[in-house]
């Protein structure tokens, strides 16, 4: 695994889906900005859509919210996240020591990773692989985040090992 000063290699990546949706979100990326809400086309990453997750940016600063969270995510929270504030998440798992992933996106405009236990309602443990995306429109360099959420079971004692997680 290379992790240096907090960047992580492409390479990193252990889930291939995870690898498929960064190339797909590069590919469309122009002009030091990142790539447009608008080239998204859900068609071109149907099969990722169980573990795929889109959230809003306000314009006024206001709190992320979901628009989207594939069925994969959400059997792991045992609850619909549409329409909810990113907050009412954090409250669900154990584990926090990422969070900090979703100001940091909104202002720098990079991808986010991370890998490492986390646990859920009814004590159930994965080991999560999350990617963010920052998606942009015309006003603004991130209006949108696209994610997606890779689990593998983990017993309840490997909960406390440590996550791993940078920016591309």
């Amino acid at each position: 695994m290379r992790v240096e000063a907090g960047r992580i290699e492409r390479g990193t990546f252990v889930s291939d889906r995870l690898r498929e949706l960064y190339d797909y979100w590069a590919a469309r990326c122009a002009a030091g900005r990142p790539m447009p809400r608008a080239a998204l086309d859900p068609v071109d990453l149907a099969p990722l859509l169980p573990n795929l997750m889109m959230l809003e940016v306000p314009a006024d600063g206001g709190e992320l919210r979901f628009r989207l969270a594939g069925d994969e995510i959400e059997d792991r929270y045992g609850r619909s996240l549409r329409g909810r504030r990113l907050s009412e998440t954090f409250q669900m798992v154990r584990r926090r020591d990422t969070s900090h992933q979703w100001t940091e996106i909104v202002a720098d405009g990079r991808p986010k990773y991370r890998r490492g236990p986390m646990a859920f309602p009814g004590d159930r443990v994965f080991e999560a692989e999350r990617l963010l995306l920052p998606l942009s429109d015309e006003a603004r360099p991130v209006s949108h985040i696209l994610g997606a959420v890779y689990y593998l079971p983990l017993p309840a004692s490997a909960f406390e090992a440590t996550a791993v997680s940078g920016s591309l």
